[in-house]
């Protein structure tokens, strides 16, 4: 009897807490079924806007889409050296047919690297490219693999050659835009070929072929107008590349002035040429320095916490501050905020691209849930949306324009085995984009002529 009568007590205490719920649900105070609805609610606002919203997919190349010198020209290459190339502008994707290809052998380390250079000619400049591999031809023993790079020569050596011939001999750099060019040659109507610079006093490595950092182009410092600059690191090893940097200057082929340390010892591979100077990164105590030498004079321009390498990524002039957002114009000595703080979720950058004329911005990066996430920015309208999707995961390029297009070339998995590319426009929807519904975006790609 006593058991009974404790159940009653027990049953008693809960008809009156459930009771309770009863009334505090009627009068709104503690209603349940709200708190459910609203949870729904918030995730159905959250979802509203996915990436499915914004990009298209374009699974006809299965490449990733790499930048040209000419702003809104792409181009694609496969492993068998195969190009295509590809104008994107208001959001779409056109391809553009090659002007010819031809033959090319480049000597080096007393080799003859052969490729096929597929190439187009455009009113801004002729833009090419090849590949040499060990399974794609035989014959070659010290090199395994090289990028070829064909585009106008600098114009003051425009009278010995039309084009420059550039050799990125590095293969982990395959699909990334930024390529570090060690080999540089004027090349002729005939296709045949001269070595840029003087190579008399170029060391042998210890593999037996010439030192790769004797000179180093990248794609940023080409166009340049007077005695040609370049990286190289040939002062500070005997036999090995070296980390540390300098900037020389070239005269030209056959004139012994290339060994001239114009600036010594910079922080990477960046540099900017203007009227005023040329800008470029300096590492300090606790950080580094943008700095401009005018020929006589360096003056410090702004100094950075922190370490470029790990805390900083770089588009074109610009600097992205990864833990702050901070976005700094090198040229036009302006800042722009991306604001973390309108991500749905923690978010850290690894990729990072700005349009030229510094209106729009994407990042790709992770949140505190690991996901991947793009966040694309418009600086002009300050907006800002984010798009969280494991399709993101395996990006290997990403840019944006000056219109506001967007391409994002993501592979299909770690293996990276196959591509596809996601496009789009910044802060506008798929509705807002004239598509027509018959005819699948990624069934065919438009080509011209």
């Amino acid at each position: 009897m006593a058991r009974v009568k404790k159940y009653k007590i027990i049953l008693s205490v809960l008809l009156v807490v459930l009771i309770g719920v009863g009334v505090v649900t009627v009068t709104g105070v503690f209603d349940i079924n709200k708190l459910v609805r609203q949870h729904e609610e918030a995730n159905n606002e959250e979802l509203l806007s996915t990436y499915e919203d914004v990009f298209l997919p374009m699974t006809g190349e299965n490449s990733p889409l790499l930048k040209t010198d000419v702003e809104n020209i792409y181009y694609a290459m496969d492993t068998q050296g195969n190009v295509n190339f590809y104008q994107a502008e208001n959001g779409g994707l056109t391809m553009i047919e090659e002007s010819g290809s031809f033959e090319v052998k480049a000597p080096c380390s007393g080799q003859e690297i052969p490729a096929v250079i597929h190439y187009i000619e455009l009113p801004e400049r002729t833009i090419g490219y090849g590949l040499y591999t060990n399974t794609l031809y035989d014959g070659v023993y010290l090199y395994d693999y090289a990028f070829f790079k064909v585009t106008d020569m600098f114009p003051a050596f425009a009278g010995e050659s039309d084009l420059l011939m550039l050799l990125d001999v590095d293969k982990s750099r395959f699909y990334q835009d930024d390529k570090v060019f060690s080999e540089a040659f004027y090349l002729y109507s005939d296709h045949t070929c001269s070595h840029f610079l003087n190579e008399n006093q170029r060391i042998v490595d210890m593999n037996a072929r010439m030192r790769t950092d004797y000179k180093m182009f990248t794609s940023d410092i080409l166009g340049q107008t007077g005695n040609v600059l370049f990286f190289s690191s040939r002062f500070y090893t005997a036999y090995e590349d070296s980390d540390q940097i300098d900037i020389l200057t070239s005269g030209g082929s056959g004139e012994n002035v290339d060994n001239v340390q114009y600036i010594v010892d910079v922080a990477s591979l960046h540099m900017w040429e203007t009227d005023a100077g040329v800008y470029y990164l300096a590492n300090t105590e606790g950080g580094f320095a943008l700095r401009r030498y005018d020929g006589e004079n360096t003056e410090d321009i702004r100094s950075f916490e922190g370490s470029l390498a790990d805390d900083y990524l770089i588009d074109g002039q610009y600097l992205l501050n990864k833990a702050t957002g901070e976005i700094y114009g090198v040229l036009s000595g302006e800042t722009k905020q991306l604001d973390y703080s309108r991500f749905k979720k923690g978010f850290a950058p690894d990729l990072f691209s700005i349009s030229e004329n510094g209106v729009y911005c994407i990042v790709r990066g992770s949140n505190n849930r690991n996901k991947p996430v793009i966040g694309m920015t418009d600086f002009v309208a300050n907006t800002m949306t984010d798009y969280e999707d494991d399709v993101f995961g395996y990006t290997a390029a990403l840019h944006v324009q000056n219109d506001g297009t967007v391409i994002v070339s993501a592979a299909t998995g770690a293996s990276a085995s196959s591509y596809y590319q996601l496009l789009g426009m910044v802060g506008r929807k798929l509705d807002a984009m004239e598509r027509s519904e018959d005819e699948p975006y990624n069934a065919e790609v438009n080509v011209a002529g």
